[in-house]
């Protein structure tokens, strides 16, 4: 085996990172930015713990560390993406042996999909409250391990996923610390969701507010 890369790798490798690196980061933001435009009272209670920072004490390296304990920050970012997880192809696997799973024998190169929208809106894994509303409190009750599988789970699990946590927090942190988003003409027009490469909407229609403090 040779122990160089082709061109052809390093051009799909390349590709991969940039698909896997920014769209699917871009898409979620751009889902973000659409809960927030379209339910006001949650964004208030972003910007309120935002600005409840002393942010004049701290410089750009402490920002991380900030990101890592806002609480409703956190509880928002699960709930986007578990009513808009960005990838449903991402969880393939082949299987490499014939085995067996609670009485279900799967056959050797059998391709797996597990349906995520399934479990994402499964009221037994995310009730009592209807899975179809967006209410990030849900997240403070433990659920079933593999509930929540935007990154996907196991070993195969996304390597990027604490980095894409933590790059959505942060543009959030400083979008939300100047600007107020409201919803633009035909925001709903524009939020049609359809599957490529991610699963994206045609187009999210907001305005922005420079606060006035």
């Amino acid at each position: 085996m040779s122990k160089t890369l082709h061109s052809d790798e390093v051009v799909s490798n390349v590709f991969l990172f940039m698909i896997a690196g920014y769209e699917t980061t871009s898409t979620a933001l751009a889902y973000c930015t659409y809960i927030l435009a379209t339910k006001l009272d949650i964004q208030d209670k972003l910007i309120k713990e935002i600005h409840e920072i002393k942010w004049n004490n701290y410089n750009n390296e402490d920002i991380y560390d900030i990101a890592t304990n806002l609480r409703s920050l956190d509880l928002f970012v699960r709930e986007v993406l578990r009513m808009y997880p960005i990838t449903s192809k991402g969880q393939i696997r082949k299987c490499n042996q014939t085995t067996n799973i609670s009485g279900y024998i799967i056959e050797k190169d059998s391709i797996i999909q597990p349906d995520i929208f399934s479990i994402h809106y499964n009221p037994n894994l995310w009730g009592p409250e209807d899975p179809n509303l967006f209410i990030p409190e849900r997240h403070e009750i433990k659920r079933h391990p593999i509930a929540w599988m935007p990154f996907g789970v196991g070993p195969r699990h996304c390597i990027g996923m604490k980095f894409a946590l933590m790059e959505l927090k942060m543009c959030l942190i400083q979008l939300l610390r100047q600007y107020r988003i409201l919803p633009g003409d035909n925001i709903e027009q524009g939020f049609k969701r359809q599957e490529k490469i991610v699963i994206q909407p045609d187009a999210i229609y907001v305005k922005f507010e420079k606060h006035s403090i």
